[in-house]
């Protein structure tokens, strides 16, 4: 790579990693059901692969990166950077009356690559089955983010007004490795969460004159060691060709993945008040600032398969379980999670990868679903299901190695007995930059 593109490339990182880090600290959603727990939890999909239901237990590529499953880094071919953002459109709806909220925001930032360079490893008379891939990338983990109004009434016939209000998120930068013998491969991610999460609460009288009303104000920030690992395995189907048996581009793909929970540092700081605006007066229940508490993560589960043929598409089959039920948040020690779990489906089929002809048939079209149980929901009867569909569009060059344009649209409802229901769609685009000049041992005759 000359020194200017070299240039060009770093400025584009650089300026690249200063807009997700700005971005990453705005607000990035308005939903109630984000008040629980840690809040929304990020789709870990990149965008290339939620076009198909965010498969990844047992999906891998050699263009794009998959770090739901560690062990699909040793499948990458080429160095990947990829960057993805999102815009969602949803639909807060109630027993008597629906808003609609517009929200987005810069979705991942990842570099994964293979770290024999592919032009050398070819060129090398002498075939290795080892293959070793890395991975570094910077991810938001759960967002939080509401603003609403409920009613209660007391006994006495009195309406209490309770104001809700929620920001914050958390996000995790993590370190991979996959090693890959023939067909078998084995992977890790080890990794920082961090994160800070505010909340609000003001129940007030509505009947009463000059009342007292309470404000309870939280706040922690979060940090912890996290880990998962994973394995794949992928088997080669087989055919008689010339007399003899040969790989025929056919392949089957067995996934697992997971980790066992991960205990969390919380750093909380509480502020209970007895207000009355009227006559001036704040009574102080409880403040308590930087108290250093420890809870835990849920350990998770994921299984899956995936069938393909190269150069054509493929379809595959997910399935993951959190452990939420341990999730132990010391700052509202009452807070209670259920179990959770998702199983998608969905497949990807390209037309003709090398048609000189027609650009719309080297596209690769996706098309997916899911459906699973959301954990901030104790009775287990918040549900989300969804359809899925995308496209990854190729960027084709000459003399560099093809980059992909990703598309993905996510159509889904999360709702359960309660009477607030989500009804979203989801925009995803992601640009996935694949280059072949890293690590390259040049030679000079």
């Amino acid at each position: 790579m000359s020194n200017y593109r070299s240039r060009k490339l770093w400025v584009f990182v650089c300026l690249l990693i200063g807009v997700t880090t700005y971005s990453f600290a705005q607000p990035k959603i308005n939903s109630p059901f984000s008040r629980i727990g840690l809040g929304e939890l990020v789709n870990p999909a990149f965008s290339h692969a939620r076009g198909m239901g965010s498969l990844g237990a047992a999906y891998n590529d050699p263009f794009h990166i998959n770090t739901i499953n560690p062990a699909s880094y040793a499948f990458l071919e080429l160095t990947s950077f990829d960057v993805g953002l999102n815009v969602k459109r949803t639909n807060l709806s109630g027993i008597d009356n629906s808003q609609i909220i517009y929200t987005g925001n810069l979705d991942y930032i990842s570099l994964a690559f293979p770290t024999k360079n592919p032009k050398n490893r070819a060129a090398n008379p002498i075939k290795s089955p080892w293959y070793w891939g890395m991975n570094i990338s910077f991810l938001p983990y759960s967002n939080v983010g509401y603003n609403f109004v409920s009613q209660d009434q007391t006994s006495d016939g009195e309406v209490v007004n309770n104001e809700f209000e929620g920001t914050g998120g958390t996000f995790k930068v993590h370190w991979g490795n996959a090693v890959r013998y023939n067909n078998f491969s084995a992977g890790f991610n080890f990794g920082y969460l961090f994160g800070k999460i505010s909340t609000d609460q003001i129940n007030a009288y509505e009947t009463l004159e000059a009342p007292y009303f309470n404000d309870f104000s939280d706040e922690f920030s979060i940090g912890a060691v996290i880990w998962n690992v994973g394995l794949q395995y992928r088997y080669a189907f087989t055919e008689l060709k010339g007399g003899e048996m040969k790989k025929n581009g056919k392949f089957l793909t067995f996934g697992v993945y997971g980790n066992s929970g991960n205990n969390v540092n919380f750093n909380a700081s509480q502020l209970k008040e007895r207000v009355n605006p009227v006559y001036g007066v704040r009574d102080t229940i409880v403040d308590t600032q930087n108290t250093t508490l420890q809870g835990k993560l849920p350990a998770d589960f994921g299984v899956g398969i995936y069938y393909e043929k190269v150069n054509r598409g493929g379809i595959g089959l997910d399935f993951k379980t959190t452990a939420w039920s341990n999730y132990r948040n010391p700052v509202r020690p009452a807070e209670t999670l259920s179990n959770s779990w998702r199983l998608a489906a969905g497949g990807n089929i390209t037309p003709k990868f090398n048609s000189i002809g027609s650009y719309w048939k080297r596209i690769n079209y996706q098309a997916g679903l899911y459906y699973g149980k959301d954990p901030r929901s104790p009775n287990k009867s918040l549900t989300d299901l969804g359809v899925t569909f995308g496209m990854r569009l190729p960027v084709i060059s000459r003399q560099r190695p093809p980059s992909f344009i990703n598309f993905a649209l996510e159509i889904g409802q999360l709702s359960g007995n309660n009477s607030i229901k989500e009804t979203y769609g989801k925009v995803t685009v992601g640009f996935t930059l694949n280059n072949n000049d890293w690590f390259l041992k040049r030679k000079f005759y």
